[in-house]
């Protein structure tokens, strides 16, 4: 009897180890298939600018409602995903010339306080390419902690922000759906100099 009971404990197993199985084949399928973490596939926009960023075939660029052209050099420009905004989206500012008498470092630190007033939960110094940036998280505390990220890059003394940002108050950045898409953006950002 005892015998019995123990195969049909496997047995009541194997769908579970089933359905993760599938669940995470048909997950790298669809990932595959949509085209996200090869970035051969993407679309490239180009800012007049002179900044260039890869962005997955099926989101859309917007800017503001007065922008007739998002290429044009001094607007931001949004990438939204097809469906679900709520998980998170990809902005790109163009923000004021790093002053030539100013250090880089000096400039990270004015431009995170000036760009973002939310209190700072963390910061890492990057390049992306060759050009030097700053990635900082904030948390709005009056927004029920929704977090967001900004990565403020360099390059020579045009400053750009790229942010992330979402609708879902008190989750972090990285269980946000479209987190690593941002990040896949972010290893495409690239400024003619």
């Amino acid at each position: 009897m005892a015998h019995v009971n123990f195969e049909y404990r496997d047995c009541r197993r194997a769908p579970t180890w089933l359905s993760v199985i599938f669940f995470t084949v048909g997950f790298l399928f669809l990932v595959c298939v949509r085209g996200y973490g090869d970035t051969s596939k993407w679309k490239i926009f180009s800012n007049r600018a002179g900044w260039t960023i890869k962005y997955p075939p099926d989101w859309k660029i917007a800017s503001c409602h007065s922008c007739s052209d998002p290429a044009a050099p001094h607007v931001f420009v949004d990438f939204f995903p097809p469906r679900d905004v709520v998980s998170g989206w990809v902005m790109i500012s163009p923000l004021e010339d790093k002053p030539s008498s100013t250090t880089l470092d000096a400039w990270f630190n004015d431009i995170k306080q000036r760009a973002n007033r939310n209190p700072e939960i963390s910061e890492e110094r990057l390049t992306l390419g060759e050009l030097p940036a700053l990635k900082v998280r904030y948390r709005n505390p009056s927004n029920g902690g929704r977090e967001m990220e900004d990565v403020y890059v360099v390059s020579g003394l045009q400053t750009f922000s790229i942010s992330f940002g979402g609708e879902k108050p008190g989750l972090a950045l990285s269980e946000y759906r479209n987190y690593p898409i941002y990040l896949e953006m972010l290893g495409t950002f690239k400024v003619k100099r």
